[in-house]
């Protein structure tokens, strides 16, 4: 099965390895993981995984509980306690998965203290923007290594999106479907663009949209133009985060085996860990994930995004989930447009660099065009005018080509028939006088 451990000939018991194998369907990593503990935990008692389960049953329950209690009072060297709750807990899990197989599922509740406790990450917070562009821009910092901090700060998606536990699959071009390739340019036809999460790249298992913004999407380009740059032929199935073709090569030269363009997920976390540390970042790569939730919780406290639109673009089931299954694998464009436009909204807390126009810069200048369109200006005049005009000179300028002023002159008055000024003070003129022969005087208001 490929899996380098001190514990990998563990899999040489056929029911142990079915075991693994039957893990490994739901996830690689908690396979591994569990291998591992059950290894240890056997290791402790100097029996094999096949002769614990051949213990009577009480005797299962006396051995887990004691080597439970003996992890939650080791302590480390400063006198505190050496192992996590969360370590001790994925231990007991492993034993219980094992017991279960086998049939002899524990019935004893096993319980650990101070389970919700974390003390690793006590110190752990969300990078501020200052943090996150620091090590984003730093001169150390590779293209790559920007590339998958974009993606997880601006965009939400985990780790494991970018290239899964084996290095067997990722984010693939064709997962943009805004993104085009033509020549050695790059180039997102809109923006915010869309991200489609494949249900077998997604934790929860799951098909999921979100969105990178403006300076995710020009970090993007920039790496992909580079890797076209060193003579990559990137396509629709090319990986979005993968291996370059200098590093190929130099793999083949090292008679490296793996053949595959995705990077495994603890490949991508180092790169960025070591680029957190050259800027005194002390904390886990997840961090940055962390970033761009606690920005769409700042967004939905301004009431610029939904809660449901929150939680969908982390991934999570949810309201939009259980609204648009995978199982419809469509979204209409109602929605994606709607999602799209809130996250232009959200777009100024989650960036570090200021957006070229906001949303709501944006709608208010397609109104300023769209209010001299309707009074008569031709395209390419509004395109001259609406630059640098306030707005009260944008409803200046359309009052007079609406009324037809005679700016030259100065004449702001007309002389009607009497029969057609209740037509023309229902478009806006002001009634002056009554003239002799059934005539009128009327005034564009000022």
């Amino acid at each position: 099965m490929g899996f380098k451990s001190e514990y990998g000939q563990l899999l040489e018991d056929r029911n142990l390895a079915r075991w693994y194998s039957n893990l490994s369907k739901g996830s690689i990593i908690v396979a591994q993981v569990y291998l591992r503990r059950l290894g240890s935990f056997c290791k402790q008692l100097g029996i094999s995984p096949g002769e614990y389960v051949k213990l009577p049953l009480r005797k299962m329950e006396d051995v887990a509980q004691d080597f439970i209690e003996a992890m939650e009072n080791a302590k480390s060297e400063d006198g505190g306690q050496k192992f996590a709750p969360s370590y001790v807990q994925s231990h007991l899990k492993a034993v219980k998965s094992w017991a279960e197989w086998n049939r002899k599922g524990l019935r004893r509740r096993i319980k650990i203290a101070n389970l919700g406790r974390r003390p690793s990450l006590s110190e752990e917070r969300a990078p501020t923007k200052e943090e996150l562009r620091r090590v984003l821009y730093n001169d150390k910092t590779s293209l790559r290594t920007r590339a998958c901090i974009a993606l997880v700060a601006f965009a939400g998606v985990r780790l494991e999106v970018l290239g899964d536990f084996l290095g067997s699959d990722g984010l693939k071009i064709a997962d943009f479907s805004e993104l085009e390739i033509k020549g050695n340019k790059v180039h997102f036809t809109k923006t915010p663009a869309m991200i489609t999460v494949r249900e077998e790249l997604n934790k929860s298992r799951h098909r999921y949209l979100t969105f990178l913004g403006e300076e995710g999407c020009e970090i993007l380009k920039q790496y992909l133009e580079a890797r076209i740059r060193e003579g990559e032929k990137v396509v629709l199935g090319s990986a979005v985060i993968g291996t370059s073709p200098l590093q190929a090569e130099k793999a083949r030269r090292f008679e490296i085996t793996d053949k595959s363009q995705f990077l495994r997920t603890t490949k991508i976390g180092d790169s960025i860990r070591k680029s957190m540390r050259r800027v005194e970042l002390p904390w886990r790569p997840y961090v940055f994930r962390t970033y761009f939730d606690t920005a769409l919780m700042l967004a939905e406290s301004k009431g610029l995004v939904s809660h449901a639109y929150q939680q969908f673009w982390m991934g999570h089931k949810g309201d939009i989930e259980a609204q648009y299954t995978t199982r419809k694998n469509h979204f209409p464009e109602k929605v994606i447009e709607d999602m799209r436009e809130a996250y232009e909204k959200a777009q100024e807390l989650i960036q570090t660099t200021k957006a070229e126009e906001t949303s709501m810069e944006k709608f208010d200048r397609r109104l300023d065009q769209r209010i001299l369109e309707m009074a008569g200006y031709k395209q390419d005049e509004i395109e001259k005018m609406v630059p640098g005009m306030t707005d009260e000179q944008i409803m200046k300028a359309a009052r007079e080509k609406f009324f037809g002023s005679m700016v030259n002159n100065g004449a702001r008055q007309k002389v009607i028939p009497i029969n057609e000024v209740e037509s023309f003070i229902s478009n806006g003129w002001e009634y002056v006088a009554q003239l002799p022969d059934s005539k009128a005087i009327l005034k564009l208001p000022l």
